[in-house]
C-alpha cells in the first residue's frame, strides 16, 4: 500500500519528495543541502509550493484538497485538478497554441512535469515569482507589446483547440459530461450575484436578473472552443531578462477552471482586468493593445461576429461591475463610477445601441477595429 502524505503542509510534501528520491527520511532540510519547500501565498483554492532541489533548480507543486485552502469548511471537488492536468497534457503533446504565433511567441502555457492523479498532486515548471498584475508598473516592461503577445497567443488557443475534449477517463465526450462543470458553475458566479452589486450602488436589479437569464445561462451550453477559464493578468507570470533572445517570458498558469465555452469570456475577463489596470495603475495601454491584437489575429483565420462581440462586452461589463465590489481597486466613489460604466454598457447592449457601445470605455480606443463587426 502506498504511504499517505499530508500535502497540506511543507513537511508533508518534503517527506514525499525524500521518499521519491530515496533520500533517508529526516536528512533533508530547508537549506541548500536538501529540498527547500516554501508554501506560496495568494491562492484560495489549492496548496501551492515552490520546491528548490539540492542542485538549485526550482519547480512548483500544487495540491487540491477536497476543500478550499482558505476555508476548510467549504467543500470543493478536487477533480478540478484532473482537468488542469488534462489540458496541460494536451497542450504539451501538441506544442501548445502555435497556429497563429509561428513559434515566435514569448507566451506559453505552464509546462506539466508530472501528475499524481490519486493524490491530486500537480508538478509544473516554475514560471517566475511575479505576475503581470504586479509587474504592470515596471518601466522596463513594454506593456503594449505584452498585450499584443498575450492576445495573439490566446487567439491561437481559441482557434487551435476548437475540437479538443476535456473528457476524463470514463467520461463521455458530450458537453454535459465531458466538460469541466465546476468551472462552468464558478464562472457564472458574477452573473448570479450581479444584482447585489447593482443594488448596492443604486441601480435597478432587474437589469442584473435579465443579464443573468439571457447571457449567464448561455455559459452552460457554450461549446465553441477550449477556454482557459481564468484568463487575467494575475495568472500570467512574467520573467524579464534583457540579455535573452526573448527579453520577456510570459507563462500562463492556473488552468483548473479550463472548460469548453465561448472565447468571448476569456477575452472579456482579460479586457476587464486590463481596463482596471490602465485606469488605476498608470494608463499604459494594455486594453487597447490586447483588443486590437486579438481581432487582428483572428480576422483571417476564424473571425467572429456581432454575437461574439456582444457576449464579450457583456462579460466585460459584468466583471467590471461585480468584482471591484469584492476586491478593492479604489474608494467607494470610484467603485460607483465603475458600476455606472458597466450598467451603461449593459443597457447599450440590450438596446442595440451600437454607436453608444463603440463610444464606451471598452471600445472607444479600438473603435476602428471593432466597428466593422457591428455593421
Amino acid at each position: 500500500m502506498e504511504r499517505a502524505y499530508d500535502f497540506t503542509t511543507e513537511d508533508g510534501l518534503r517527506a514525499y519528495l525524500e521518499f521519491k528520491q530515496h533520500t533517508p527520511v529526516g536528512t533533508s532540510s530547508p537549506d541548500d543541502r536538501g529540498f527547500k519547500v516554501d508554501m506560496l501565498s495568494g491562492g484560495t483554492a489549492n496548496y501551492v509550493y515552490r520546491v528548490t532541489t539540492p542542485d538549485g533548480s526550482s519547480s512548483i507543486y500544487k495540491h487540491a484538497a477536497p476543500y478550499l485552502h482558505s476555508n476548510k469548511k467549504f467543500a470543493f471537488d478536487p477533480i478540478r485538478m484532473d482537468y488542469e492536468a488534462r489540458i496541460l497534457e494536451s497542450l504539451l503533446a501538441t506544442g501548445s497554441p502555435s497556429s497563429l504565433t509561428s513559434g515566435k511567441s514569448c507566451v506559453h502555457a505552464v509546462r506539466l512535469l508530472s501528475y499524481q492523479r490519486n493524490q491530486k498532486l500537480l508538478h509544473i515548471e516554475d514560471g517566475g515569482r511575479g505576475n503581470l498584475k504586479e509587474a504592470y508598473t515596471e518601466p522596463e516592461l513594454d506593456i503594449p507589446q505584452v498585450g499584443k503577445e498575450l492576445a495573439t497567443w490566446v487567439a491561437a488557443l481559441h482557434v487551435g483547440e476548437r475540437q479538443v475534449s476535456l473528457a476524463l477517463p470514463g467520461q463521455e465526450k458530450s458537453l454535459s459530461e465531458g466538460n469541466n462543470q465546476i468551472a462552468v458553475a464558478i464562472y457564472r458566479h458574477s452573473y448570479n450575484n450581479l444584482h447585489a452589486a447593482l443594488e448596492q450602488f443604486g441601480h435597478d436589479v432587474q437589469l442584473a436578473h435579465r443579464i443573468n437569464e439571457e447571457f449567464g445561462g448561455l455559459l452552460q451550453t457554450d461549446d465553441e472552443c477550449i477556454c482557459h477559464g481564468d484568463f487575467w493578468p494575475g495568472n500570467v507570470l512574467v520573467r524579464l531578462d534583457a540579455s535573452a533572445t526573448k527579453p520577456v517570458e510570459l507563462t500562463v498558469v492556473d488552468w483548473e477552471m479550463v472548460r469548453r465555452g465561448t472565447s468571448a469570456t476569456d477575452v472579456g475577463q482579460f479586457a476587464a482586468e486590463a481596463f482596471l489596470l490602465d485606469r488605476f495603475r498608470g494608463g499604459r495601454g494594455l486594453l487597447r493593445a490586447f483588443l486590437n491584437a486579438y481581432v487582428d489575429a483572428r480576422k483571417d483565420v476564424v473571425p467572429f461576429g456581432k454575437v461574439w462581440l456582444v457576449r464579450m462586452a457583456v462579460h466585460w461589463a459584468v466583471h467590471v461591475a461585480f468584482w471591484p465590489t469584492q476586491v478593492a481597486w479604489t474608494d467607494k466613489e470610484g467603485t460607483q463610477k465603475l458600476v455606472d460604466i458597466s450598467v451603461g454598457v449593459l443597457q447599450q447592449v440590450l438596446a442595440r445601441d451600437w454607436d453608444g457601445l463603440l463610444a464606451s470605455p471598452l471600445l472607444r480606443d479600438v473603435r476602428e477595429a471593432y466597428a466593422p463587426v457591428l455593421e
